[in-house]
């Protein structure tokens, strides 16, 4: 049989994905059984962010460039080889970005790639499906439910007498000498945001025709108020479901839940397990308020656990230091002081803070505090308006010297009561910067993990002419 598939990129992205969850094979071993531990698979790492400005980036706005540093890796399930994503910058321009292979470059011409995501005759032409005719008898096509590979799942077509009939996906089945009673399994292919994609099963009835094996989705065992929180699974020759009873419903579960979860785990338990001869690491996170799990975790002998949640947590090891950031241990360039202090042992943050707050300090008088903030292969634009890569700490907190003789944390007002008034300036409403205003400064708060940036009016344009950073390195 010949074989035309015009997705196929997009349809090896979903199986990558499906890959991901658990599965089911559905066969005379499918069982509750507790002798299968499933494989552990990645998920991907997010783009890096090191090294110099990309070619072909230069003079892009910095903005941009470190929302770029931190955007989603591409060739993923959300962004498929060829697809755009679109950054908008401070300045209200949208800057796109293509995916090719696993990096996004700027491309501002790019468009979305049509014939991967739709077969619509009257809207997209060039995506139809080719010629059904005797010569192409048995061609297969395919293309996403309501042309949407996140949501959708894929529908496919086998050109038979002269028309594109839809067909299930035992379509899609080696024919090749295949005998009455044989069977055929294949991942269903479903969008990136469905969860626990399914292996199906297919038998071979004869006259070129397979019927769906119906598999069990759940383990037969009722599940009630008598057996709520007990844990099944579902075990087949090269796969394993987990479930947990919940009220009166079994609820699917990962593999670390299924093993780690004793119904008493408290925030920073830890759990390890051997799967297939490979160590697995996991500890029990808060991912919200009122939510905790078990999360994936890197663990170092002299280092310590790391997961997502853990966010620049830092550790000593071979006399240098090394932060946790993306479930990933990295070495740092610069640490906080907090972490290097002596005088920090046995203090809070909050005493260590203040520690060497001026003592001779007048009404109004602005400090900062001892705890840093560091952040690392960021990029930013210096004051010469290029961009370039840093690590940099900073003080997040600041204080005022008070009347009564205390120093205290300033307020939101206090803090902006440097900028400048927009309401009162002669500029207008689009700018703070004019004639009038030349030589004003403004300080600006970018984010959280930023240091706050001074900025000044020179000749009728804004330029950036400091960073309140305690130190830097530029790379």
């Amino acid at each position: 049989m010949k074989s035309y598939n015009r997705i196929s990129a997009v349809a090896a992205i979903a199986f990558a994905a499906s890959l991901s969850f658990s599965l089911i094979a559905c066969d005379d071993s499918s069982s509750a059984s507790n002798e299968e531990v499933p494989n552990s698979s990645d998920s991907g790492a997010a783009l890096g962010s090191s090294g110099s400005v990309p070619a072909g980036m230069e003079g892009l706005p910095q903005d941009v460039l470190v929302t770029y540093s931190i955007h989603p890796a591409c060739g993923d399930g959300f962004h498929p080889e060829g697809s755009c994503t679109s950054i908008t910058g401070a300045d209200g321009k949208a800057y796109l970005f293509e995916c090719v292979g696993t990096k996004w470059e700027y491309n501002q011409d790019c468009e979305e790639p049509k014939c991967l995501t739709a077969v619509s005759k009257a809207e997209h032409p060039e995506c139809q499906f080719p010629e059904c005719n005797a010569e192409s008898e048995g061609v297969l096509d395919s293309s996403w439910s309501g042309n949407n590979p996140k949501y959708g799942e894929m529908m496919y077509y086998r050109c038979e007498s002269g028309s594109w009939v839809e067909r299930d996906q035992w379509v899609t089945c080696d024919m090749e000498g295949v005998a009455k009673g044989d069977t055929c399994r294949k991942i269903e292919h479903k969008g990136f945001f469905y969860q626990y994609p399914k292996e199906r099963v297919f038998v071979y009835e004869g006259d070129g025709t397979w019927n769906k094996v119906d598999c069990p989705t759940e383990p037969e065992k009722e599940c009630n108020e008598e057996n709520k929180g007990t844990k099944e699974k579902l075990t087949s020759t090269n796969s394993t479901e987990f479930f947990r009873c919940s009220g009166s419903k079994w609820i699917e579960i990962d593999y670390a839940e299924y093993y780690c979860s004793t119904g008493k785990e408290t925030f920073g338990d830890t759990c390890s397990l051997e799967i297939y001869d490979e160590r697995y690491y996991f500890r029990y996170d808060s991912i919200s308020e009122n939510y905790a799990k078990w999360v994936d975790a890197v663990f170092d002998p002299e280092l310590g656990f790391c997961t997502a949640t853990d966010y620049w947590t830092y550790a000593q090891k071979g006399g240098k230091y090394y932060y946790c950031v993306g479930s990933e241990w990295r070495p740092a360039s610069l640490v906080p002081r907090q972490y290097t202090d002596p005088r920090k042992e046995g203090l809070t943050d909050e005493e260590y803070d203040v520690l060497d707050l001026p003592k001779d300090a007048k009404v109004g008088d602005r400090a900062n505090g001892l705890l840093e903030y560091c952040n690392y292969d960021i990029f930013l634009e210096s004051p010469s308006a290029t961009v370039d890569t840093y690590d940099y700490c900073f003080s997040p907190n600041h204080y005022r010297y008070r009347e009564d003789g205390s120093w205290t944390a300033e307020t939101p007002d206090e803090t902006r009561e440097d900028e400048i008034d927009l309401d009162s300036l002669p500029c207008g409403g689009s700018t703070w910067c004019c004639a009038e205003t030349e030589g004003m400064k403004r300080r600006i708060f970018e984010g959280f993990d930023e240091p706050e940036r001074v900025y000044q009016c020179v000749s009728g344009e804004i330029k950036l002419v400091e960073y309140l950073w305690n130190r830097y390195e530029k790379k």
